[in-house]
C-alpha cells in the first residue's frame, strides 16, 4: 500500500471519529479511534481501522486495480 493510500485511508477513519464525538475535536477523535481499535498507540491504522476505511472508501481498491499499481 503506498502512503497516500494510507494517508487516504487514515483520512477517512479520522473523519468518521470526528463524526462520532462531542465537540469534534481532533484529540477526542483519536481517542475515540483508539478505544474503537481503529488507531494503535502510534496512531497508525490497526486491521480494524482498515477495514473500515475499505467501507467508507470503497474506490481506493478499484483505482489502485485500474491503474495497474499497488
Amino acid at each position: 500500500m503506498g502512503k497516500h493510500q494510507t494517508f487516504l485511508q487514515f483520512e477517512a477513519v479520522l473523519g468518521h471519529c470526528e463524526q462520532r464525538v462531542t465537540g469534534g475535536s481532533l484529540s477526542a477523535a483519536m481517542e475515540y479511534g483508539r478505544e474503537m481499535e481503529f488507531f494503535d498507540a502510534h496512531n497508525s491504522l490497526l486491521p480494524s481501522g482498515q477495514l473500515l476505511a475499505q467501507i467508507i472508501l470503497p474506490t481506493i481498491d478499484a483505482t489502485t486495480t485500474y491503474s495497474g499499481t499497488q
